[in-house]
């Protein structure tokens, strides 16, 4: 309760500000409603065409993704359970531990997924996630300017761009949480601009949160790429102000992230060794295809401006037009300062890395030996990002330029939301093309089954009317059919490296068509019955009758170490699970967890309980001047000078 005291008090103090502010200089209040406006219908025109079927669904990955979503929903509706096993595909596996699994729980949109069908819903966390990746980068451009204009551009050439359009209309929905990366770098300003202890320890909190997002909602790239370029922004700071602080900033990020992610990364962790996705990753592009990936028009996902190497142009292709481009060149040739030249040398570096392996030492090729990068490719993805550091390099400039048109500058202000406005049209333009052809897919009128089976394939009267490149996996889950031929998990899907028998490695579970599928549940001798009588995705009870002691119970479901059976550890039959008969009558009940679950919530538990413990040590007023110093506290007229940081706009250094 006393927290959302807290944040209601906030909030109304906000909005007081606010208020002031627009009475006070009300010029500069219409400046930065006039900005926003241009960002939030440059948003409107580019996800418009989501709206223009709303009986669709997503082409491309968007199923897989889809059915991700709609696991977690199904279980706590139907089962009152946690999305911690899928057994609807690939014969079974954990979701919660599959870094794409339960990404929709934590989560801002999850009570959207939970009221809203699911194809509303969809539509939703895209516009919505776009909405918070303009407000972070608005705020982030504020460190740095006080441009309206300026910080329009910064959202022109990162939130919606032409990238953005491309993967989010081919489904690849990881790319959304792309819009917490603004979040973190703002935290991170923020903490280092600040000199009390308190709003220091609610900025790491809240840079720290922003990371764990990305881990809860399966930013696979963003997540990662956030670490390195942070961490090369940090070291970038520390060698120009000759000072620790910037990593040491970093590195608290780190831990709290790791700490508020442990639920969930703990268990990832522990199911990774078993189905690991080490991919090569070879891919390189030259000069002409960079280019064209910024400038060419008409980019969408069977598009060709430039030759690529492999996939498709969705991942390449980023369009921000020649004038963001030239803009951006001609900033950072311009950077002075020392936040300025980090920017630039955290942004340089990742284009250097959307490069690829061009050569045997290319920073891609290096980093791709390293831990989770060996599970990645497409270096290109890089340049996402990128612009965003690149983009704030150019507010940073600009807002130099600004500062020495003195008493003028109110007046050329104005006339830059004039271009500011025209480059939005221009790349709201491109990039609604690829949104056109995103949701054209009609689901199958689906019934739910009775009793759970697998099938080797999808049925035919589970498949949509017009099918894409790989098999169906929602429909199938909404009717409560499993499927063993599936792509949800990248350990176990059909394109997984097979064993000299041509099997996939884990893949325990046998399908219906399958030579060798003998039921959901039955005796490896053949002697008795074993009957399924109740089925949840975390919780299967087998009956048991006229078998022989010792015989092997086989559920057909995947191995995995976190299922127990009335109480014991399961037996690993050629990776299906297996449990020793104990009586020849009887209920068999098998539960799950993920492992190292437990460990990770009270990596969470204790994480946030340090936060909560200083924030009230910090919280408490000094009972002497020993105190006062011990915990960082200031006095009432350092306070009250503490108070004017929280306003928006660059420190009087950056001008």
């Amino acid at each position: 309760m006393n927290a959302l005291r807290h944040s209601l008090a906030a909030c109304t103090g906000w909005l007081r500000a606010l208020k002031e502010r627009a009475r006070r200089d009300p010029a500069a209040f219409a400046l930065a409603t006039i900005g926003l406006v241009i960002v939030a219908v440059m948003i409107g025109r580019v996800v418009a065409p989501l709206f223009a079927d709303l009986s669709a669904m997503g082409g491309h990955d968007w199923d897989e993704h889809s059915a991700h979503r709609y696991l977690a929903v199904k279980s706590l509706r139907e089962f009152g359970q946690f999305p911690f096993w899928n057994p609807y595909t690939c014969g079974g596996f954990s979701d919660w531990a599959n870094v794409q699994g339960g990404v929709n729980i934590v989560s801002p949109w999850f009570p959207v997924y939970l009221l809203a069908k699911l194809r509303y819903a969809l539509r939703v966390e895209v516009i919505g996630m776009a909405a918070i990746s303009a407000l972070g980068t608005w705020l982030l451009a504020g460190e740095f300017t006080k441009s309206a204009a300026l910080r329009t551009l910064a959202c022109v050439v990162f939130v919606v761009n032409g990238r953005w359009a491309l993967q989010a209309a081919t489904g690849h929905t990881w790319h959304l949480y792309y819009a917490w990366v603004p979040w973190t770098f703002w935290f991170f300003e923020r903490t280092l601009r600040f000199t009390r202890s308190r709003c220091k320890v609610w900025n790491i909190l809240g840079g720290g949160a922003c990371i764990a997002l990305m881990i809860y909602e399966g930013g696979i790239y963003p997540f990662p790429h956030t670490v390195v370029l942070l961490g090369l922004y940090a070291l970038a700071r520390a060698v120009h102000g000759r000072s620790l602080e910037p990593l040491t900033v970093a590195a608290l990020f780190f831990a709290t992230a790791f700490g508020l992610a442990g639920p969930k990364l703990l268990p990832t962790m522990a199911d990774f060794p078993n189905h690991p996705r080490l991919t090569e990753s070879t891919e390189a592009i030259d000069l002409t295809a960079f280019v064209q990936a910024l400038v060419a028009r008409e980019q969408v996902p069977g598009a060709h401006p430039a030759h690529i190497p492999r996939w498709g142009w969705h991942e390449y292709g980023m369009y921000i037009g020649w004038a963001a481009f030239l803009l951006l060149a001609a900033a950072n040739g311009l950077a002075q300062s020392g936040r300025e030249r980090a920017l630039r040398f955290a942004g340089l570096w990742a284009v250097l890395l959307s490069f690829g392996a061009f050569h045997e030492y290319a920073p891609w090729t290096l980093l791709h030996q390293i831990s989770i990068f060996r599970s990645q490719h497409v270096p290109s993805r890089w340049l996402y990002p990128a612009a965003l550091l690149l983009g704030l390099v150019a507010c940073a400039v600009g807002e130099r330029y600004l500062v020495r048109s003195g008493r003028f500058r109110r007046r050329l202000e104005f006339l830059l939301l004039v271009p500011a406005f025209w480059l939005a049209f221009d790349v709201s333009l491109e990039a609604n093309r690829p949104m056109q052809h995103a949701f054209w897919m009609k689901e199958p009128d689906v019934s739910k089954v009775d009793v759970f089976y697998t099938e080797q394939k999808v049925p035919r009267f589970l498949q949509y009317a017009k099918r894409d490149y790989a098999p169906e996996a929602l429909p199938a889950m909404q009717a409560g059919i499993g499927v063993i031929e599936c792509t949800m998990h990248a350990g176990l899907n059909i394109w997984a490296e097979k064993d000299a028998r041509g099997r996939t490695p884990g893949l325990g579970a046998r399908g219906r068509g399958a030579p060798d599928y003998r039921g959901e549940a039955f005796m490896l001798a053949g002697e008795g019955k074993a009957q399924i009588t109740r089925f949840t995705p975390n919780e299967i009870v087998v009956h048991v009758s006229g078998a022989r002691v010792g015989d092997t119970l086989v559920l057909n479901q995947n191995f995995d170490a976190g299922w127990r059976v009335n109480g014991r550890s399961v037996v690993n039959h050629e990776d299906a699970l297996a449990t020793v008969l104990q009586s020849s009558e009887g209920d068999y009940r098998f539960r799950f967890y993920p492992r190292w679950l437990w460990p990770g919530c009270l990596l969470f538990i204790l994480t946030l309980g340090v936060f909560i413990w200083l924030l009230r040590i910090l919280g408490r007023p000094p009972t002497s001047p020993t105190v006062s110093r011990e915990l960082g506290a200031e006095p009432e007229s350092q306070v009250a000078a503490g108070s004017r940081e929280a306003e928006p706009g660059p420190p009087a250094s950056s001008a």
